[in-house]
């Protein structure tokens, strides 16, 4: 028999990861639980810088193997190169709570609090915009989502420790000295601007400087106490929604003291108010070009950046808002100014989903797909249902399509992930249903394949596919009961089901256990009691044994393997069944 799991190993060591995939799927198609594929194939995913797809791998290796840190290291780094900082956090942290002294998890734990740092943040903020504007640094992202980062890695180790500044413009990687020299451009052009482009000469020596006292705020003059007057009245008037009324206090303040930009900030708040957004637009960019002439202070600024661009944003110009804030992130890289980007970027991702909205064009895909389908093509079936979800992603049978691919491809996890946002998007979407409970036959998690057929069938009795799947399901449950033996990997799956714990840490429940094992014939009087009933259902269908060994509390056979229940008694059968 080939061993598809050592190929695969080989290929990874041989830097062939396309051929890695292709040898973890195939050896987790024929055994589906095992934790460690899921983790060696999110590794390769990795490696081709497919995240998503690694993460997805990793997070099936937690949720097999819970206990085993390599699948909280490998979830980590996914959610790492993603950008998702404290999801990252948090999988590092939960596989150091198994293994503390784990130093792969400890290391990336370090590189998620140093890239957390407010000062890294600023300068990924910086790089963001120079990726943005920069076509070839475009594409070195299109290709690799972890570029940015990347890059903001290097140019931090470069602040850092300058020495190193030989070293990473030699780097063999031309998209990171392509990077870094975008950079150090930029930071001529700005060096230029300030007009600090001088001549470099050796440094001199300086004599200690003597602490001179703060300088005092000058005493408003009597002109600027009184516009300070109209200001406050003004800004009554605004919140009473007397806009037009307090523009008129404000104009009176700026006639007082017209150096004052954060005046012409309250105007462009004004005419924002009453929609009025040419003029907030052309107040705000008018007060900008002053701000040398009257040497405004960077934080007022910002402040008239972040008015344009809650402007930009109202005119749904996510773009021109965008640049609004990266420009006052320049001024003053702060929280508040952070967050109110990050919420533009969730309205532009938003209104281009909603652009690319057309449930006709995605059923011509979801009908391509089909035809892919039928001949067994399922990569090409799978990309016909991406893009009809693109298309409608509120239709919940492009899901369970895709799902179906994905099976085929034995893609599990992924395919589970589909079904269930199906149920989301439908919950009486019996087919679904029937779909999620075969996956996790699949997966031999046969209590929540019960529960999936069980709800389908709320939804519709006479759905055969329901039926159907659940009878299998149960037949499945009965043979492994009969073969004597329980899967190592399914029986910690089992000890790891928080219901099961519960069930197994009643003293009640432990007590008709020992009686069920001393005299397996009780088991029909215990069944008349719903909850015991209901708990003997949920351990055999997680493949712990009740009866005859009472595999439940860790008792092995003379071989070393664990015993299940030797008979699922008929009566039980009809009751799971019905």
């Amino acid at each position: 028999m080939t061993d598809f799991k050592q190929l695969g190993n080989e290929a990874f060591k041989a830097g062939k990861f396309d051929e890695a995939v292709k040898h973890f799927t195939e050896a987790i198609r024929l055994n589906p639980s095992d934790g460690i594929l899921y983790s060696n194939r999110s590794g390769a995913y990795a490696s081709m810088n497919m995240y998503q797809e690694a993460l997805a791998d990793a997070q099936q290796c937690v949720t097999l193997k819970p206990d085993w840190p390599k699948g909280y290291s490998r979830k980590g780094l996914a959610l790492y190169k993603l950008g998702k900082m404290e999801e990252a956090k948090k999988a590092y942290q939960d596989g150091l709570k198994i293994d503390p002294n784990n130093e792969p998890l400890k290391a990336g734990l370090r590189e998620v609090d140093v890239s957390s740092d407010p000062q890294f943040m600023y300068l990924a903020a910086t790089i963001s915009q120079l990726v943005a504007t920069n076509p070839k640094l475009q594409e070195y992202q299109r290709q690799d989502p972890s570029y940015t980062m990347s890059l903001c890695r290097a140019l931090s180790d470069m602040q850092s420790n300058p020495q190193n500044i030989q070293h990473l413009l030699m780097d063999p990687n031309p998209a990171l000295r392509d990077g870094i020299m975008a950079y150090l451009g930029v930071a001529a052009d700005l060096s230029q601007a300030t007009g600090f482009n001088e001549p470099q000469q050796p440094p001199k020596a300086e004599p200690p400087k003597e602490t001179k006292p703060e300088p005092k705020e000058e005493p408003l003059t009597e002109s600027q106490k009184k516009a300070q007057e109209f200001k406050d009245e003004g800004n009554k008037l605004y919140k009473q929604k007397k806009f037009v009324e307090a523009l008129e206090f404000y104009d009176k303040a700026v006639e007082l003291d017209p150096n004052n930009l954060l005046l012409e900030n309250n105007k462009a708040a004004a005419y924002l108010e009453m929609g009025d957004y040419e003029k907030c637009i052309a107040t705000c960019k008018a007060a900008i070009e002053r701000r040398y002439d009257v040497k405004a202070d960077f934080l007022v600024i910002s402040k008239i950046y972040n008015r344009l661009a809650s402007c930009y944003t109202k005119m749904e110009d996510y773009d021109a808002a965008l640049a609004a804030y990266q420009k006052s992130l320049l001024e003053d890289n702060n929280r508040v100014t952070r967050c109110a980007m990050k919420e533009v970027e969730r309205l532009k991702e938003k209104k281009e989903r909603e652009a690319y909205i057309d449930p006709q064009k995605a059923e011509e895909h979801r009908e391509k797909g089909n035809e892919f389908f039928k001949k067994f093509q399922f990569p090409e079936a799978k990309k016909e249902y991406d893009e009809a979800i693109k298309r409608n992603p509120k239709d919940a049978k492009l899901y369970t399509n895709r799902a179906a691919a994905l099976t085929k491809l034995t893609e599990y996890p992924s395919a589970l992930a589909d079904c269930n946002k199906a149920i989301e998007i439908d919950p009486t979407f019996v087919k679904a249903w029937a779909r999620k409970g075969n996956l996790h036959v699949l997966l031999k998690e046969y209590s929540k394949a019960l529960e999936a057929y069980d709800k389908g069938l709320a939804v519709d009795p006479n759905n055969q596919d329901c039926i159907n799947g659940k009878y299998d399901c149960m037949a499945k449950i009965q043979a492994m009961s009969q073969s004597g033996t329980v899967d190592e990997e399914q029986y910690r799956q089992a000890m790891a089901d928080p219901e099961v714990q519960q069930i197994l840490g009643d003293p009640q429940f432990q007590i008709i256990l020992k009686k069920l094992q001393e005299n397996p014939a009780s088991m029909n009087e215990y069944l008349r009691d719903p909850k015991v009933a209901k708990g003997i259902q949920k351990l055999m269908a997680c493949g712990v044994g009740v009866a005859g060994s009472l595999v439940c509390l860790g008792q092995p056979r003379g071989d070393g393997k664990r015993r299940a229940l030797t008979k699922i008694p008929r009566r039980f059968m009809r009751i799971a069944a019905e």
